[in-house]
């Protein structure tokens, strides 16, 4: 999430350059601890993505940057857009792999160009973690390796799509009430680290009603199963198991926008039953037929309080390894790995969705619900939020030599350090 189109210094390199960035946020609106006025309005809006033929898929290293053979379902960008006079804070899903800075700072600066949103306004964009989503975004080497060459085509295709998302939404905005449900879907979940491990089933809905309306203008979706249903088999464009769930639930509310939001899956998996895309057909159905029976009990409610915060700290030292025995050289670790990682807190009424730049534990997810649970809010983790920095685990996973440890960047610290900083973030907006 970010607002007034600066970022924190995504590399040292880059430091003088987001010195001028940081100084035109400051001119801006105050953003940490904002809560504003009474009546919020809200609209949503979808957008496809128009990609290049034969884009690579993002997900899987053995692909090899191999081109995709088709569309098997739609993918793009899908925006959910609160506004309270003319301040706006819009929540972006993309049916992507992952989202990285420079992703991210393009969207803020497409919004701001194109004149429909202001500096200051508040951006969270988060990605669905499909691994047959559209490749060929990333420029860092890492990325380059699951996602296959940089495609300057690809980058624009994301951004615009986002943005035109994001504008129509905002172009909706209507007075809105809020209603969330939750419930449990274990069926199809497993740890994928430890078979004994702890899961986070929990399937959360956040629906957003019009004021004067009985049938929802956007539902978010906040699960934490992997979308990896589709293995490195698939050479088709698809959103997995999140884009079956949003075209599951349009059969009943078409009116609908669907957001997606990936929630603690460092350690994550889903359970996977049938062929090929039956496998992500079936957890698909299988959520939105859990949340049309949770909608039947809610009670929508206008949310009084729209408040965020956002936070972009220094790391750890980069700890890039290839194998338990084997850590890349400082020098070269330093030029793979980020040096910073942004968190975001948006609290819409008594919910806070929770932005974290990376593959996050459930273990620590747990962490920062609990955190989110006394401060009177129910918390939903927005995975994969603005910013990517691989895996964030519970210290001791780190000498494990699995490959969630092995994606671990900055050393076993990471994941602690993002959770606490988190935390104090909550206090910090709560008081």
């Amino acid at each position: 999430m970010a607002r007034c189109r600066a970022r924190p210094s995504i590399s040292r390199g880059r430091a003088l350059s987001r010195l001028v960035l940081i100084a035109l946020c400051l001119a801006c609106a105050a953003w940490p601890n904002a809560g504003w006025g009474s009546e919020l309005q809200a609209g949503a809006a979808s957008a496809e993505f128009v990609l290049p033929r034969g884009v690579p898929l993002a997900g899987y290293s053995r692909r090899k940057g191999q081109p995709s053979t088709g569309l098997h379902d739609p993918v793009g960008a899908h925006a959910l857009v609160w506004q309270d006079g003319a301040r706006l804070v819009a929540l972006v899903s993309l049916d992507v792999l992952i989202i990285d800075e420079a992703l991210s700072q393009a969207i803020q600066d497409r919004l701001i160009a194109g004149g429909r949103v202001e500096p200051s306004c508040s951006l969270l964009v988060a990605a669905t973690h499909t691994h047959s989503g559209p490749g060929a975004y990333g420029r860092r080497f890492l990325e380059k390796i699951s996602m296959g060459h940089y495609d300057p085509r690809v980058f624009d295709a994301l951004v615009e799509a986002a943005a035109q998302a994001v504008e129509r939404a905002a172009a909706r905005t209507v007075p809105a009430r809020i209603g969330l449900a939750r419930s449990s879907l274990p069926q199809f979940i497993q740890n994928r680290m430890d078979p004994h491990g702890v899961t986070d089933p929990e399937l959360a809905v956040l629906a957003v009603y019009p004021a004067a309306g009985h049938d929802p203008l956007a539902l978010l979706i906040n699960f934490s199963a992997h979308p990896t249903t589709l293995g490195s088999w698939n050479r088709q464009l698809s959103s997995d198991y999140p884009g079956a769930a949003c075209r599951a639930l349009a059969q009943r509310f078409p009116q609908a926008v669907c957001l997606f939001l990936a929630g603690s899956v460092g350690d994550q998996a889903p359970v996977k039953s049938g062929e090929a895309f039956e496998r992500a057909d079936r957890i698909g159905q299988g959520i939105a037929q859990e949340t049309f029976a949770m909608l039947e009990h809610v009670e929508p409610v206008a949310p009084a309080v729209l408040q965020a915060a956002q936070r972009t700290i220094p790391l750890p030292p980069a700890r890039a390894r290839l194998s338990r025995a084997f850590t890349l050289p400082n020098w070269l670790g330093r030029r793979l790995v980020d040096d910073d990682a942004t968190l975001s807190l948006v609290a819409i009424g008594r919910t806070a969705l929770i932005g974290v730049p990376c593959d996050l534990s459930s273990e620590l997810g747990f962490e920062l619900k609990q955190a989110a649970r006394e401060h009177g809010w129910t918390g939903l983790i927005a995975g994969f939020a603005d910013d990517y920095i691989g895996y964030c685990l519970p210290s001791r996973w780190y000498d494990s030599g699995a490959y969630e440890a092995l994606m671990s960047f900055n050393g076993p610290t990471t994941g602690p350090l993002i959770v606490e900083e988190l935390k104090r973030m909550m206090s910090e907006l709560d008081r």
